[in-house]
């Protein structure tokens, strides 16, 4: 599904961190699905750090999301590592009180 959306078009590359093939796009989405948020790690500005995590209707249907951004020296590894997870948590507690639930839930 990834490939026929991106069939005929040319992916902008921001910074040296772009992921901009689908090999790379294909493997960044597998990550995501499993840990259940993103990262934009300096792909779109150097030194800046996004973390995301979408939010469910009653359908499993993503319906938006929450992030929150910040520089490289502020979240560095580490704190990627304990702001990712509180950033699906929240998302998760979002998604329930709306009546909503996460895909792999049913």
């Amino acid at each position: 599904e990834i490939a026929k959306t991106l069939s005929g078009r040319t992916l902008a590359c921001f910074t040296g961190r772009t992921l901009a093939t689908l090999p790379d796009l294909i493997r960044n989405v597998q990550k995501i699905r499993f840990r259940g948020w993103s990262v934009d790690d300096e792909e779109h500005t150097l030194g800046m750090r996004c973390i995301a995590a979408p939010l469910f209707n009653e359908y499993g249907e993503a319906i938006g999301g929450i992030s929150i951004s910040g520089p490289t020296v502020r979240i560095d590894d580490e704190r990627l590592g304990v702001l990712g997870p509180a950033v699906r948590r929240m998302a998760d507690e979002l998604t329930r009180a709306i009546g909503g639930h996460r895909p792999e839930e049913g």
